[in-house]
């Protein structure tokens, strides 16, 4: 492939645009500013999964690449947008208590768990009633900084409009009378819209987040319980996030902030300040997999898309992935691959 044009600026599009240009493909990345949810995100890296205290999908795979990608791009950019934080769950029942407790010595788990200690048992004057366990190896991105790096750093040339399916010819990769190799939807949930790729069960889920001033919460941890606790610095904190599911909307609701401050009284008894509120939509898919691969009928065009929560730590391999896939022919993993789905 000598030029690609990618369709959506967020984590999956500039990931995506970044590798491909260190492959040598000339890219053009070209987003309509209207899907921000990579940008409004908490940019959150959690290694585990707390309803049953299990390891995230692939994550010995997807962990060392993504800390290995994104520090290689902050020494080349002297910038700084992934930072360390030591998340904090509050067991939400004496059965997750226990799931952690036999599982934070077990090879598998240790370098993702603390030892509960007996400071972990009453470290916080808020409901605390079954204890805390502390999450290793976990992290937070400056979401905006990244993108913007990803971008910047790679040469890519950056279009700010909104693709027109009407003008592309999907069997010789004409848009606009420009020919690409290739054309590669990262649309998140716009996917829905999409005339080659809408038949993939890509969901909308909105989500929002509070910003608060608290003088109790701590500034050295994420608290996760009902919600998360993020530390901004000046005593500020993220809190997030709600989950509204198929919609659009990107409105901000006064239901939204009331359930979010009434999560966040399971964290802290102080009735804090709220100095922002924002919102942004998921795209979300039935399985919790991606969408990654060809289209079965046009070759010019493919889909990256339906990243979820986990996606900046995912995103860095699973566009590697892609990428060895459109260039080499490697098969993609059955979880990923569009072909998992039947069309009507």
């Amino acid at each position: 492939m000598q030029k690609v044009l990618i369709v959506g600026g967020g984590l999956a599009g500039a990931c995506l645009g970044y590798q491909l240009t260190e492959k040598g493909v000339a890219v053009v990345l070209m987003d309509s500013g209207k899907n921000v949810s990579s940008r409004v995100a908490a940019g959150m890296i959690n290694p585990l999964v707390f309803r049953r205290m299990t390891k995230s999908w692939r994550l010995d795979e997807f962990l060392p690449f993504a800390l290995d990608f994104y520090r290689n791009i902050e020494e080349k950019a002297a910038v700084n947008f992934l930072h360390d934080i030591t998340i904090r769950r509050f067991f939400s029942s004496i059965q997750e208590r226990d799931f952690w407790l036999d599982r934070q010595h077990n090879p598998e788990f240790e370098k993702y768990m603390n030892p509960v200690s007996s400071e972990d048992e009453t470290i916080f004057p808020a409901a605390n009633e079954f204890g805390s366990g502390r999450v290793k190896n976990s992290y937070f991105m400056n979401t905006n900084l990244l993108i913007d790096t990803l971008v910047s750093q790679s040469g890519i040339e950056f279009i700010h409009a909104t693709f027109d399916y009407n003008e592309l010819n999907p069997s010789t990769g004409n848009y606009k009378g420009e020919l690409y190799d290739k054309i590669i939807f990262c649309e998140g949930y716009q996917s829905k819209t999409n005339p080659w790729f809408h038949y993939l069960p890509v969901d909308s889920t909105k989500g929002e987040t509070l910003t608060v001033e608290s003088n109790t919460l701590f500034s050295g941890e994420s608290f996760n319980r009902k919600c998360f606790s993020l530390p901004l610095g000046d005593n500020q904190f993220r809190i997030g996030a709600t989950y509204v599911w198929h919609t659009d909307d990107t409105e901000l609701t006064q239901e939204g902030r009331d359930l979010l401050l009434n999560n966040l009284s399971y964290l802290t008894d102080e009735k804090v300040k709220v100095v922002d509120q924002i919102a942004g939509v998921r795209p979300t898919t039935r399985d919790r997999r991606p969408f990654m691969g060809n289209h079965p009928d046009f070759q010019k065009l493919a889909v990256f898309n339906g990243l979820g929560a986990k996606g900046f730590m995912m995103a860095p391999l699973l566009s590697n992935e892609l990428i060895d896939h459109l260039l080499n022919n490697t098969p993609l993993q059955k979880e990923c691959s569009i072909e998992r789905i039947k069309r009507d």
